[in-house]
Order: C-alpha cells, then sequence, then structure tokens
C-alpha cells in the first residue's frame, strides 16, 4: 500500500522495480551497451522464499516489450527520487514527500492557496520547470541515453510477421501510464509532478475543468524533456521561463481566455515599473491597466484590491485628482458587483467629493453626475429602490437637455445608463408598468444608436428582460434574455460576472414561468454556483444563485433540501422569505409564521422595499390561514391588497397572486359572488401603459385565475384574438 493508504497492484510494483533497475543501469552504461540481462539482473522483487533476486531477460521482456519503456520508467524513478525532498511533491506511489529539502527554496509547493496574481502563478510555474531543469543538469549522462532510447524502434517491431503487441498497463497508476507512454515514445516522467502545479496556476483566472491539469502537464512534460536534453547546455532559467511562456500561451489563455494575456503584460509593466521605482507615476499609469483589465475580467475581488491599492497612490498628487476620481468610482463598481454594499459607497462618496475639486467644471460636472448615479444604484441594492429612483429621476431631469439627437457622444452614454438604472430600479420599486416602458426605451435607443448585436444593446436588453419578468410576462423576458445572454457569451468572458448574471436572471425566468425543475438544472455545476466564484469574482452573485436554486426546489417539491441550502445563505431578508416558503411547502405553519413575524420588524427600518413587503403580507396570510387564524389571513390578505396602487402598481404580480389567494378561499367558503371581481385584474387582457395586458400569456399566474373562474361558475371571455385564426 502507498502512502495514502491505496492498493497498489502486482503489475505496478514490478513496474517499479523496473523502473529502479533501469535507472541504475543507465546511469553507468551507454544506452548500446546496456543488455536486457543487465537491466532485469537489477531487478529486486521477492519470488518465492527467497528475496530480492534478479530476473531473467525473458521476463523483462514480457514486462515492458520494449526498450522506450525501459528508458522512460528510468526517467520517471530518477526524477521521483531527486524531488522526493520537495516540499508537497507528488511521489511515485501518490504520496506526498515529506517537507523541506531544495523544492521548498524554489517556492514550487503544490499545496496551499492558489497564487493571487498571475505573476505569482507565472513564477509556480518557472519554478517547477526549473526544478526540470535542474533535474537535467545533474542526470545529464543517464538523460543522454534516455535520449537514445526514447525513439528506438526494435527490430521485432518492423517485422509485421512478429505480431509485436502493446501490453496492457493500468493507466490509472504512476508507472503503468508511465510505461503506456513510453511505448508511444513519449516521456510523461515530469506532469504527475507538475499537474497539481498547473492546476494552481489555472485556479488564478478560472476553474480547469476536470483532467485538465493531467493532459497539460502531460504535454509539458514531453515538451521540457525533448527541449532540455537536446540542449544540455542552455541556461536553467531560461529555459523554464520559455517554457512557462509557451504552456501560458498553449494552454492557460484558452482556458481563461485572451484576457489572461493582457493581464498577464499589464501586471509585467506595473511589476517592472515597482522595481525601477524612479517614476511614480509609471506605476500608477501601469496600475491603472492593471484596474483596467481586471474590471473586464471575472476577477473582480482582485480588481477592488488594485483599486485600493491605486487610489493610495493618488492620493498624495493634488495633479491626480481626475485620476483619483475615476479610479475610486471604478474600486466603487467592483465593490458593488461583489456585494460589499457600505465598501461601495465608501468609494462612490469618495469619488464625488472629488469631482467637486475638478478644477474644469464640465470634469465636476461629468464625474459628479457618475458618482451620484452609482450611490443611487447602491440605494437600490440595499432595498431602498424608490428612494434611488427618485434620485435617478431627478439626476436625469437635470441633464437630459444635453441629450444629442444622434451618436454615441459621452453625454448621451452617460443618460442612457441613467435610464437603464431607472429602469431597474423601477421595477424593483414595484413600478413594473413604468420600468417597462422605461427599459424598452433604452433598449429601442441603443438599437437604433449601436445595432442591435452591439455588447450595450445586450446589456439594455437585459434590463428590459427583468423589467418584463418583474411585470409578469416571462415568456417575453425569456425571448430577450436569451437573445441577449447568446451575445454577451460570444464577446465577454462565460465565467465572468455578466454571463453568469445572465444565466442567474434566466433561471428566475424560467421559474417564474412554471419551470422550476429547469432552474434547477440551469444552477448545477455551473460557474456562478462554485466556491471559486464566491470567492473571487462576486459572493453577492454567488448567493443570488443559490438563493434562486432554492426557491426553485421548494417549487419542485423538495422544501426540506431548499431549506438546507438556505441555511447557508446570509438571512437577509430574501432568504427569510424563501426560508418561509420552504416551510410553509413542508407544512410546517408554525415556524413559517415565525418566521414572518421576525421579519414584519426587520422591514420597519426598510420601509422602501414594497415588493418585499408585499411578499412577506402574502406568505402571512398563506401562514395564519394553514393555521387556521382566517382573522390573522384576512388582515394581512387586506393590507397586501391595499398596498396595489399606492405603494405598488395595482397589477403586480404579487398583489394579483394575494388577489387569486382570497379567491381560492372564498370558492372553497362558498362566496362565488366575490370571485368575479377579485379576478377581474389577473384575467383583463386590455393593454396597460405599456402596451401589454398585466399578466402575460403562459403565466402560471394567470392560467391557475382562469381555472378559478370556470370553478366559480364563470366563463373567461374569448376574443378573436384569442382563438387560433387557421381553424377558423
Amino acid at each position: 500500500m502507498n502512502q495514502r493508504g491505496e492498493e497498489v497492484s502486482a503489475q505496478e510494483r514490478r513496474l517499479a522495480a523496473i523502473a529502479a533497475a533501469s535507472a541504475d543501469a543507465f546511469r553507468h552504461g551507454g544506452y548500446h551497451q546496456v543488455r536486457a540481462e543487465d537491466v532485469a539482473e537489477r531487478v529486486r522483487l521477492p519470488r518465492g522464499g527467497e528475496r530480492d533476486r534478479g530476473r531473467s531477460a525473458v521476463w523483462l521482456y514480457n514486462e515492458v516489450r520494449s526498450r522506450r519503456v525501459l528508458v522512460a520508467l528510468a526517467v520517471k524513478h530518477a526524477f521521483d527520487e531527486f524531488t522526493a525532498c520537495d516540499a508537497d511533491s507528488v511521489d511515485a506511489t501518490g504520496g506526498t514527500g515529506a517537507a523541506g529539502g531544495t523544492g521548498a527554496a524554489d517556492g514550487d509547493a503544490a499545496g496551499g492557496e492558489p497564487p493571487h496574481s498571475l505573476l505569482d502563478a507565472q513564477n509556480l510555474v518557472t519554478a517547477a520547470l526549473r526544478r526540470v531543469a535542474r533535474f537535467h543538469q545533474v542526470e545529464r549522462f543517464m538523460l543522454s541515453q534516455v535520449r537514445l532510447g526514447i525513439g528506438d524502434i526494435s527490430t521485432s517491431e518492423k517485422r509485421l510477421s512478429a505480431g509485436q503487441s502493446q501490453p496492457v498497463w493500468e493507466t490509472t497508476e504512476v508507472y503503468g501510464a508511465t510505461a503506456a507512454a513510453g511505448w508511444d515514445g513519449r516521456v510523461t516522467a515530469y506532469a504527475r509532478y507538475l499537474a497539481p502545479r498547473l492546476e494552481r496556476a489555472a485556479l488564478t483566472v478560472g476553474v480547469p475543468p476536470g483532467g485538465w491539469a493531467e493532459a497539460s502537464a502531460e504535454r509539458l512534460s514531453e515538451l521540457a524533456f525533448r527541449s532540455m536534453v537536446d540542449d544540455p547546455e542552455g541556461p536553467a532559467d531560461h529555459q523554464a521561463a520559455a517554457l512557462e511562456a509557451h504552456w501560458f500561451a498553449r494552454d492557460l489563455v484558452p482556458l481563461a481566455g485572451e484576457w489572461a494575456g493582457r493581464l498577464r503584460t499589464a501586471e509585467q509593466a506595473a511589476e517592472l515599473a515597482r522595481r525601477i521605482g524612479a517614476d511614480g507615476r509609471a506605476r500608477t499609469r501601469a496600475l491603472d491597466v492593471v484596474l483596467q483589465v481586471l474590471l473586464d475580467s471575472p476577477l473582480l475581488a482582485r480588481a477592488a484590491e488594485v483599486g485600493g491599492e491605486l487610489a493610495g497612490l493618488l492620493a498624495d498628487d493634488p495633479s491626480e485628482l481626475r485620476a483619483l476620481c475615476d479610479v475610486t468610482g471604478r474600486q466603487g463598481l467592483a465593490w458593488l458587483r461583489l456585494g460589499d454594499l457600505p465598501a461601495a459607497r465608501a468609494c462612490f462618496e469618495h469619488s464625488l467629493r472629488v469631482a467637486g475639486e475638478l478644477p474644469v467644471p464640465a470634469d465636476a460636472k461629468s464625474c459628479g453626475s457618475r458618482a451620484e448615479h452609482n450611490l443611487a444604484e447602491v440605494l437600490v441594492e440595499t432595498g431602498r429602490p424608490s428612494e434611488g429612483l427618485r434620485k435617478l429621476e431627478d439626476l436625469y431631469d437635470e441633464q437630459a437637455g444635453d441629450l444629442p439627437a444622434t451618436g454615441t457622444a459621452p453625454a448621451w452614454r452617460r443618460l442612457t445608463l441613467i435610464r437603464q438604472a431607472m429602469a431597474r430600479a423601477a421595477s424593483r420599486a414595484g413600478r413594473t408598468v413604468t420600468g417597462v416602458a422605461l427599459a424598452e426605451a433604452a433598449l429601442a435607443d441603443r438599437e437604433e444608436r449601436l445595432g442591435r448585436d452591439n455588447v450595450n444593446t445586450a446589456s439594455a436588453r437585459v434590463t428590459f428582460a427583468e423589467a418584463l419578468l418583474a411585470a409578469g410576462h416571462p415568456a417575453q423576458a425569456r425571448h430577450h434574455l436569451t437573445e441577449a445572454l447568446r451575445l454577451r457569451a460570444q464577446q465577454l468572458t462565460p465565467e465572468g460576472y455578466w454571463p453568469q448574471y445572465d444565466t442567474v436572471r434566466l433561471a428566475e425566468i424560467e421559474l417564474a414561468a412554471g419551470f422550476p425543475a429547469q432552474a434547477v438544472r440551469l444552477l448545477t455545476d455551473v460557474a456562478v454556483t462554485g466556491e471559486w466564484f464566491a470567492r473571487r469574482v462576486s459572493p453577492r452573485l454567488h448567493a443570488e444563485a443559490s438563493l434562486v436554486r432554492c426557491l426553485a426546489l421548494t417549487a419542485s417539491g423538495e422544501p426540506a433540501q431548499a431549506l438546507a441550502g438556505l441555511r447557508a445563505l446570509p438571512p437577509d431578508r430574501a432568504v427569510r422569505r424563501a426560508q418561509a416558503a420552504a416551510q410553509l411547502a413542508l407544512g410546517d405553519a408554525t415556524a413559517a409564521a415565525r418566521t414572518l413575524a421576525a421579519l414584519a420588524k426587520a422591514e420597519r427600518d426598510h420601509g422602501d422595499d414594497f415588493p418585499g413587503q408585499a411578499e412577506r403580507l402574502l406568505l402571512t396570510a398563506r401562514a395564519a390561514h394553514a393555521l387556521g387564524r382566517d382573522g390573522e389571513a384576512e388582515a394581512a390578505s387586506a393590507a397586501l391588497l391595499s398596498m396595489g396602487g399606492e405603494s405598488l402598481d395595482a397589477c403586480h404580480p404579487v398583489v394579483l397572486a394575494g388577489r387569486l389567494d382570497l379567491a381560492l378561499l372564498r370558492v372553497g367558503a362558498g362566496r362565488v359572488e366575490e370571485v368575479s371581481s377579485l379576478l377581474a385584474p389577473l384575467l383583463d387582457r386590455r393593454p396597460l401603459a405599456h402596451g401589454r395586458a398585466p399578466l402575460g400569456d403562459g403565466y402560471p399566474l394567470l392560467a391557475a385565475a382562469r381555472s378559478v373562474a370556470i370553478r366559480a361558475g364563470g366563463s373567461p371571455s374569448i376574443t378573436p384574438e384569442d382563438r387560433l385564426w387557421e381553424n377558423g
């Protein structure tokens, strides 16, 4: 058994003994002088009642069939000996070597956290390859014999009549895989050492798929062997650096995206500026490029850190006020997407103060407007969407006079972003009709000025889809979101913030459309639900995805699993509402009532989140009814319906859901005369101000309302537009 307690096959033990014998033979003799008998007599394996006796050449031939396999095994054994004392090195049996030794000095340990930057990742891989290069220097004679033997073809292999066949090796085992590669003329002796280091380096920019590190390590091992054995006089440091650069371009950039190459170049420039140190401005300029590349990449957590470092460098230079204003704004955007709202607010407030000090009035106005816009978005995200909407409306009114009729001037870009933010804020505030109208207008404007296939047009289309979803039109929302998702996935990094944001929104649409199982599938084994995304990209979006998945599990009939997932999330108001819904689905109305009562107290400090309050009242009425507290249920339902038209649009889906619940109760109580008036707003198909009916066709709430109307003895009106004309 090996150090990990795994069973080693008899074949693996034989190959390990052959590897040791082969390494010893080729260390002391030239390739053409070492015979099969010389290797076989060095094999030390127990046989019968005797131990450590050599074997015959025939036995050896039956085990390996080719001298290529012999030399490949020799390299593996020698390299494992060479790296046995490296920190966290992986030995031939799959265990880990003792800490300390020369490897630790190189900083090439395989374990631990992923590198923080691409330069750190580069150093990790270069150190591992430098270790391989030093092995080539130490074992120069033996490796020169391997060089001769790895391409050797025996006479029996050349004769078709010999019927030479490849032995069957267990490639999941270390020496079995080495032997199989040697049969093909490849040297993968360094792959097991390189693979964990390559995986750690890759985790700097993304999560590699299963088997990626192993395949990459095998290619790099073969390339390292060929290049180093063919140039034994080459400097080890340069050979390692060159091979690392090849690996970066060959494997890491295709894995992460082209942005990884830009980030590496920017980091190298910033590091060079730091080392030279003659001009502090060179360092700030280089870091500014790093920050901009990071904002375009998935690495938002690092973008926030670099933004803070850059802001500190600029703070003491009065001539860099404009740059400081821009940097603090970008840092705030990173914090906003990460979900650290206090940090985002602090950055935007700092940016606003700096904007007030700018000497050029036009710059002060532009930068101040951007900071105020961002502060309004923070209000929306903190659960105060109505207040954020008012600030955005005031800001838009102040600048609407500067709107150019055509083109994409900076003034128009700022106004279209404000309009897009207004649409999001209106939908979040419960003004869904206004939200749809604003989002549709913003989309039409961008299509006219930018075209349909522009990434910023796609961004407006996502906002339009969100507004349609909030207004009760999931089918239309799905259409627009999938179109935008396709475009953004092509132009942005698929594992980045915005493409994953689109995936979460699509899952929300599927859930609202009545397909919770599809929502669960969308959020299974995707980047946004992984721990790497939560640490490096956006804890906030990760939590949103987890919440949507838990809601979908509840709707799919798995409330116990949903509750388990919800316990792992920060207990904000949305999570507690989801907990109450899951408790109700489990039949524990008492626990749901307690959760909702505590939530009602917490909402007193957040009177702005009207959709959230409406959902809490809806769940409260359901919990009270389940407990037989009809008075409490009626009071909660009345409070919910009274919000329609005052705090929320009267056609808000949550208000309409409350009407449907009351209609079901009236049917059950035999008070069918009240049902018609309760269902009328749900069944109304007349267009509202946004040009659509209150609920979209195919929406489960609309289908349920029609079913209840039929049960109550009514028959929903059918217009010619509702019939299939082909059947007329």
